[in-house]
Order: C-alpha cells, then sequence, then structure tokens
C-alpha cells in the first residue's frame, strides 16, 4: 500500500477533532474544591485597599467578613441550588438586614453562589479566556496557580487560578493592577461559633418584607 501526503491529510481531516474554546466553567472549576475553607484577601474597591475574610462551609454555608465593619452570612438553599437567603450584620450601624437572592436581583445585585464563595464573577456578554503570563512587574502568588486572560471587549484582566484550593489567588487589571490577592488560606475546620450571628440589641430589617410592600 502506497502511502501519500494527500491520503495522510484526508486522514488527519477526519480523524481530528476541533479543540473547543475555553469557557468560564471549564476553566475556573469549583469540582473537588476543599470541603471547608478559610481564606484572607487584601482587595481595591472604591478608592481603597481593604481586607476580607471568607469562611466556606462545603456548597452550603458562607460568611465573609470584610475590613472587621461587615459580616455577610450566606445560606443556600437545599430545594434550588441557585438562590440563598443572605444577613448582612453591619456593626457600626448596628442594622441586620435579611434579604434572598431573588429580591437581590430585583434591586440589580446578580451576585451568584460561585461569585460570592470564590471572589471571580462570571462574564456577562461574549468573552475570551486563554492562557498566559503572569503580568510584570507583581509580586508572586502565595502558592502556586495557573494564569488566564478574560477578555471582553477593551476590557482585559488576568487571573492566577489555583487548581488545588479552586480559587483565584491573584486577579490582576490591564487598568488597575492586582485589585484581589489571597494572603491567608486554611483547610482546617472552623470553631463552632463561625456562622453564628452576634447581633443583640442591633435594629433587624426584613428586606424581604420591604421589597414584598412596594
Amino acid at each position: 500500500m502506497i502511502v501519500t501526503t494527500a491520503s495522510l491529510a484526508q486522514a488527519a481531516s477526519t480523524t481530528s477533532k476541533p479543540v473547543p474554546a475555553a469557557t468560564f466553567e471549564s476553566t475556573f472549576s469549583s469540582d473537588g474544591e476543599p470541603a471547608m475553607l478559610y481564606y484572607k484577601v487584601q482587595f481595591a474597591a472604591g478608592g481603597g485597599t481593604h481586607v476580607m475574610q471568607i469562611w466556606r462551609d462545603h456548597d452550603k454555608r458562607l460568611r465573609r467578613r470584610t475590613d472587621d465593619k461587615v459580616d455577610t452570612y450566606v445560606i443556600r438553599e437545599d430545594a434550588d441550588p441557585a438562590e440563598y437567603k443572605m444577613v448582612v450584620v453591619d456593626y457600626g450601624k448596628r442594622i441586620t438586614t435579611r434579604i434572598d437572592r431573588n429580591n437581590l436581583v430585583r434591586l440589580g445585585n446578580f451576585s451568584d453562589w460561585f461569585d460570592l464563595a470564590h471572589g471571580l464573577r462570571h462574564p456577562v456578554g461574549a468573552y475570551q479566556i486563554a492562557a498566559v503570563d503572569a503580568p510584570s512587574k507583581i509580586d508572586p502568588p502565595i502558592s502556586a496557580c495557573r494564569w488566564y486572560d478574560i477578555h471582553q471587549g477593551s476590557v482585559s484582566s488576568r487571573v492566577c487560578w489555583s487548581d488545588h484550593e479552586r480559587l483565584p489567588l491573584v486577579i490582576w487589571s490591564a487598568s488597575r493592577g492586582v485589585v484581589w490577592r489571597v494572603t491567608e488560606i486554611n483547610r482546617h475546620s472552623f470553631p463552632a461559633d463561625t456562622f453564628a450571628i452576634h447581633d443583640v440589641g442591633f435594629v433587624r430589617n426584613d428586606a424581604n418584607a420591604d421589597i414584598a410592600n412596594d
């Protein structure tokens, strides 16, 4: 049998499969993430630098403490994983606010569980994701991670994603530099009162009832 260049090309065209484009879900998958995780982050917002602590109990409970001033507790719904209940405790104003995700959406807040638990929001609209090198002249991440570029129109950002922790260890913006950096990670179990709400004497606001009465 004589094998020609043309026959090889034909065989390649019939057996090769196109490589699928990288998606947000496939690149930043939470599959295999630690059951319980605590991490600490420095992030940029509102013209300043802030500190946030996050405790995640499986995919059911979440606590985010920002600047030791506000605690946000999130409880995921068993019947519908897309839904959750949120309690925000503002220690400065001494106000506790309860609101469900469907009412947050009505108010224009479209955060989902993945965003709240991982600090990375799914792009809205068309986007492209590609593996890239680390930006130049930045401090190395706390541990090993892979850099990816998320490109939307004229906006580009780079994410160093840890496959071990299933977290973005660094997020870098082309216009603002580093906007998110994980500074501490702990997989140990939490104290028993981690998700206990301490708001004795606070004003308690039921935002769900307020929105329903509008």
